[in-house]
């Protein structure tokens, strides 16, 4: 954390008294500690509920020695799944400065009371105290706009989610029943979800019509299948190794197997509808231009990472943000002794997630980026690590354009630097794949 951040923390709080709330489902655990950091009187608790919010947590910190007001008290929250998003919008409407704590500051907090137990009044007194040394971010309101794609980007996550398990629990249906059917057709595929829809186990598809279902193929996958692949699989169905199935069996089969395709059928419909409403808020940002100027950032792409960072105007650095997804790294030095070093993983995996896929796209088209990739392949050919690696590059790009406000442009020198790396490198591909190769000029 920035030394010059930390100490801006610590003075704002230093006057005040910090209530540390300890969020949950049922009831919230609160401390009190007063501006020399000293516990006034025990820990409380107060229900999530309209009562516990309006009542009962003002009445527990009225019976204490102080005169609670949003000028000499600060409530401290700790950010734990979503409990913790109601009592600080609560308070924060009311005027009281929130600040929110994250899990981890208070996991390594705890051991500083001597006291390993993991309890809620410890964790409250942990999270009022690492508010008080300065470990927090403030609570703030984002237009409706980002609160919305946010809400949506989270969704779109989930029903991918579901996507992935549906075809999973198809693909295991069919490789009981037809296990030869992937090595000829992807299931995760429309084509292959039409044919199993209409022909179940082995014995079905080596009686299948070539000829009339060849026609619905070419139409379904855009003319990348047809009777070629039919044919194969009438091949692969006379010498299956697939379960027999009796009549009920089969009906049983083939019920589960219409769920899953109609499941993924579904899902991909909302999925769909909710990308649409996705780009159609994030159009309305002032980051979708600057974001889709880069060459290979698609508007999916773009309208995804918009959802997952709310405070993308606030001129964040770009360390900021690799911290935020997880992408900032661990290392482990003492002495000469160097040990791992690795990035941490601690954060939004699903703008992690995003981030990768725009920096895969991206290393082929902007020099910034790909003159990293290219060294680095070129030194150690570890292709998702280096993927990671040039992750930086392109934030770095994105929040000065985001900072200037302007799109991007290629710089002619790197341009030509890259060309000149590209050459060395497919030299230098062909020599590790042992073929003959002529110099590039």
């Amino acid at each position: 954390m920035n030394l010059h951040n930390l100490e801006t923390k610590r003075h704002y709080v230093s006057d005040k008294f910090i209530v540390g709330i300890d969020p949950a489902k049922q009831k919230h655990q609160a401390i009190v500690l007063n501006p020399k950091g000293i516990p006034l009187g025990n820990s409380f608790s107060f229900k999530n509920a309209y009562n516990g919010f309006h009542f009962k947590l003002w009445q527990k910190l009225n019976v204490l020695t102080f005169e609670v007001s949003p000028e000499n008290t600060a409530f401290a929250v700790e950010i734990s799944i979503n409990y913790w998003q109601k009592i600080c919008h609560y308070l924060s409407e009311k005027g009281y400065t929130v600040l929110m704590v994250r899990p981890i500051t208070t996991k390594h907090e705890r051991p500083r009371l001597n006291n390993f137990s993991r309890t809620d009044p410890k964790d409250a007194l942990c999270i009022a105290s690492s508010a008080r040394q300065g470990y927090f971010n403030f609570y703030q309101k984002y237009d409706d706009e980002i609160l919305g794609i946010h809400r949506l980007g989270i969704t779109y996550d989930k029903l991918k989610k579901q996507i992935v398990i549906a075809k999973q629990r198809l693909r295991s249906e069919v490789e009981m029943l037809f296990p030869e059917f992937p090595a000829v057709l992807r299931i995760d595929t429309d084509t292959a979800r039409y044919l199993l829809s209409k022909y179940l186990t082995a014995k079905d598809f080596s009686v299948i019509n070539v000829l009339y279902e060849a026609i619905e193929l070419v139409a379904i996958s855009r003319n990348h299948h047809g009777a070629a692949t039919l044919k194969a699989l009438k091949e692969a169905a006379a010498k299956s190794i697939g379960l027999p199935l009796d009549k009920v069996s089969y009906m049983a089969h083939r019920i589960s197997v219409n769920m899953w395709i109609e499941q993924i059928r579904m899902l991909k419909i909302q999925q769909y509808n909710i990308l649409r409403e996705m780009s159609a808020l994030a159009q309305k940002t002032p980051y979708f231009k600057l974001l889709t100027s880069i060459k290979g950032i698609s508007e999916i792409t773009a309208t995804r990472f918009i959802a997952e960072i709310p405070q993308l105007g606030n001129h964040l650095h770009f360390k900021q943000v690799e911290a935020f997804a997880g992408l900032n790294l661990r290392l482990s030095e003492s002495g000469q002794q160097t040990g791992y070093r690795r990035i941490s993983h601690w954060g939004n995996s699903r703008l992690r997630a995003v981030l990768y896929k725009m920096t895969e796209e991206t290393k082929n088209h902007i020099p910034e980026i790909r003159i990293r990739f290219l060294k680095r392949q070129m030194k150690h050919a570890a292709y998702t690590k280096n993927i990671t690696a040039c992750t930086s590059n392109l934030l770095k790009i994105i929040i000065a354009m985001i900072r200037d406000n302007r799109c991007y442009e290629f710089d002619p020198e790197k341009v030509k630097e890259m060309e000149a790396l590209d050459n060395q490198y497919q030299v230098l591909k062909q020599k590790r794949q042992g073929k003959s190769f002529i110099k590039v000029a």
